[in-house]
């Protein structure tokens, strides 16, 4: 935190303004974590619960180097294009890091 605050003095130059604030999110952003097969099932699980007893769920997704959330009813589930749809949100399969109901 501290190395960052010599940076600051330049944030009053517009260019370099743009730059330091790329870097810092650059630097907030995380790999897609590995998920095993039991949390796997756990998800599945989850998803077909919430479509059998039409609840609500939070999905935990990773999306452009940041984890996501995102909670509602499932609105449709393409197994074509590999995705659910929640509250307007497309989220492939392969980004889903959790489902809660």
């Amino acid at each position: 935190m501290r190395k960052m605050i010599k940076w600051k003095p330049f944030n009053t130059i517009p260019e370099m303004s743009k730059i330091i604030d790329e870097i810092e999110e650059k630097k907030l952003k995380q790999h897609i974590p590995i998920i095993m097969q039991d949390l796997t099932e756990s998800i599945n699980y989850n998803i077909k619960e919430a479509i059998h007893d039409n609840t609500k769920i939070e999905i935990k997704y990773f999306k452009q180097g940041f984890l996501k959330y995102e909670y509602g009813y499932i609105e449709k589930i393409d197994t074509n294009k590999k995705y659910i749809l929640i509250n307007n949100t497309k989220i492939y399969f392969k980004n889903i890091i959790n489902a809660k109901i």
